[in-house]
């Protein structure tokens, strides 16, 4: 009698281990997701859909936000009224944007009396061709790359060169042929910087660009040359 029980007991405890088994083989089975764990990686500043989901946590002590959405040809504000987490910034009335455009958000929160008592900010940057279908130009030596308009988004990255793999800063001059210059520090090293050489005095010609980062010796040069608006007439 005794040894049927133990049998039994065996057998019962050989089935419950094969259902938890199967249970937790079942649990583990996903498909495969790409995972871009690099904090710094120009992947999580880059707006890829026209529609971007934006999501925080609410201020405990607010009654209000302010939402502002400031870029090189524009600003955006929004006002949010009770506890609210999340709302969709529409980039462009089309299908996609037609400009680049580096784009700084600040979420300010608010309490009786328009009190700030809270605030958070965060960079977006749009890329042409990142949003819906993009012209290629293969040929590296057309005027296309080196021609610049009404504005421009440009890249950095430190993992550019395994020599600048810990690097804490990143330095982009740029400098007009007949003088104008600046130098922009940037206190990461990966990201995009926005460039309008309408404004600011920049005007028209050729600009020299040079990209370096702390504690390497390379650099990366390029020149952009930024045309005149409208139509050129020569007469002879």
């Amino acid at each position: 009698m005794e040894k049927g029980m133990n049998k039994r007991r065996v057998m019962l405890r050989a089935t419950v281990i094969v259902m938890a088994a199967g249970g937790w083989a079942q649990s583990v089975s996903s498909a495969p997701a790409l995972v871009d764990a690099t904090s710094r990686y120009r992947h999580w500043t880059t707006v890829c859909a026209n529609e971007v989901p934006l999501r925080w946590n609410w201020e405990t002590n607010a009654t209000h936000a302010t939402l502002e959405i400031a870029g090189m040809n524009g600003t955006l504000t929004t006002n949010f009224y009770g506890v609210i987490s999340n709302w969709v910034w529409r980039v462009s009335g089309t299908e996609g944007p037609s400009v680049e455009d580096v784009h700084t958000l600040t979420l300010t929160f608010l309490a009786s009396g328009d009190r700030v008592v809270g605030a958070l900010t965060s960079q977006l940057a749009v890329v042409k061709g990142s949003v819906g279908p993009a012209v290629v130009d293969a040929v590296a030596g057309t005027r296309a790359w080196s021609r610049v308009k009404a504005s421009a988004v440009i890249p950095y990255d430190a993992a550019w060169s395994m020599s600048a793999l810990d690097a804490v800063s990143a330095t982009l001059a740029i400098t007009k042929t007949d003088g104008v210059s600046r130098t922009n520090v940037f206190s990461d090293t990966a990201g995009y910087y926005g460039w309008k050489p309408g404004n600011s005095g920049w005007g028209y010609g050729t600009f020299n660009l040079v990209l370096t980062f702390s504690g390497m010796t390379n650099e990366w040069t390029a020149t952009l040359m930024r045309p005149i608006d409208g139509t050129v007439v020569s007469v002879r």
